[in-house]
């Protein structure tokens, strides 16, 4: 594997996390189901709730995947929108907008959200953790049910995870999946599993552009795979083992020294602003833009220079002053070397701007 080659970011490649400590705190976990996917966890949940409870409207974040959008509005015809600053850590959710018999996803963007339940007469709560999985707002969550993708922290193929959290007092019980009877050889999801698995690998030996080629596409139709897939499969038990080896894997603690590292790095820049939470941290390195344009120029220049950023989300439009995001993996991947080239980039872009606006300026 070569980074001049596979360059910063981009999916996981397969890696051995033995090494890699578990957490301290594995108990507040209660009830749980793993999953392929975060939107099979989010979906089976609604679907425990309904058994048990009248829900009128199911509330989802406006800025949220739009893939997972989509996907819940094909299953259920109750969905509406809510409005929350999902860069400004300390905006909260206005309760006041839901009636006792709705059903509130709520979002711990980032990492960095913690959502203040209310007592009393509420709203049942689902709360998604797929960017802060073993943050603090996760581990502490009162919601009533909690989801997250796995696969955005976890270096597997696929994955998610729902569960009652053992602080929440919800008396609804999460229930097991049941064998959908789907043959293995032509499941969906197992032949995702084994398409992006084999991407992984071969991302991990790559050392030439047709080897990196090879990696995307297969890790595309693995996608696709996924997004075209409603139903809900249960794991294989061999792909449940590699997800459970890594649930509770302190990978934060990487991604907390390498923010603290490029954050003494980072030159002040007056067209984006880093999102950080007070003792919190962050899913990476995330840079959020008012100005559609300069988000773009910036995303294409880390492209150009071979740092792959993820957008969260696209096909997103709010009404905050900031309105785009992006964000740099600085997770246990990436050493000193890569954090300083990484650095090295963004201030480089960064130069260039202010040069700009001082040429518009004179």
């Amino acid at each position: 594997m070569q980074k001049n080659v596979i360059g910063y970011g981009s999916i996981f490649h397969k890696e051995d996390t033995t090494h890699i400590k578990n957490i301290s705190n594995t108990t507040f976990i209660g009830e749980h189901e793993l999953f392929y996917a975060g939107r099979y966890a989010i979906k089976h949940v609604i679907y425990c709730i309904l058994e048990y409870k009248n829900i009128n409207q199911i509330w989802l974040p406006n800025y949220y995947c739009p893939y997972v959008k989509n996907w819940l509005e094909q299953e259920f015809n109750t969905i509406k929108y809510y409005d929350i600053d999902p860069f400004d850590v300390a905006d909260t959710i206005d309760w006041s907008l839901f009636s006792p018999n709705d059903l509130v996803i709520a979002n711990n963007y980032w990492g960095v959200k913690e959502n203040k339940i209310p007592n009393g007469d509420r709203p049942i709560v689902i709360e998604d953790h797929s960017h802060g999985w073993l943050s603090k707002g996760c581990i502490e969550s009162k919601a009533d049910f909690c989801i997250a993708s796995l696969r955005k922290t976890l270096p597997v193929p696929l994955g998610g995870i729902a569960w009652k959290p053992e602080m929440g007092t919800c008396k609804i019980p999460l229930k097991p999946l049941k064998n959908a009877g789907l043959n293995a050889e032509i499941n969906p999801m197992h032949l995702s599993w084994d398409i992006i698995d084999n991407a992984m690998k071969t991302k991990a030996t790559c050392t030439n552009n047709e080897e990196k080629i090879a990696f995307l596409l297969g890790y595309s139709q693995g996608e696709t795979l996924l997004r075209n897939t409603q139903e809900i499969v249960p794991l294989l038990a061999k792909h449940e083992a590699d997800i459970r080896k890594n649930l509770f894997k302190d990978f934060n603690t990487y991604k907390i020294a390498n923010l603290t590292f490029i954050l003494k790095t980072l030159e002040p820049s007056q067209t984006f602003k880093v999102i950080i939470g007070n003792n919190k941290f962050p899913f990476g390195l995330l840079i959020a833009f008012k100005d559609w344009e300069l988000f773009t120029n910036f995303k294409q220049f880390l492209i150009t220079n071979m740092i792959y950023p993820a957008e969260l989300w696209p096909q997103n439009r709010i009404a905050q002053e900031y309105k785009f995001l992006l964000n740099i993996h600085i997770d246990f991947r990436y050493n000193e070397a890569d954090l300083e080239y990484i650095s090295k980039t963004i201030n480089q872009w960064t130069l260039q701007q202010s040069y700009i606006n001082t040429e518009q300026e004179l």
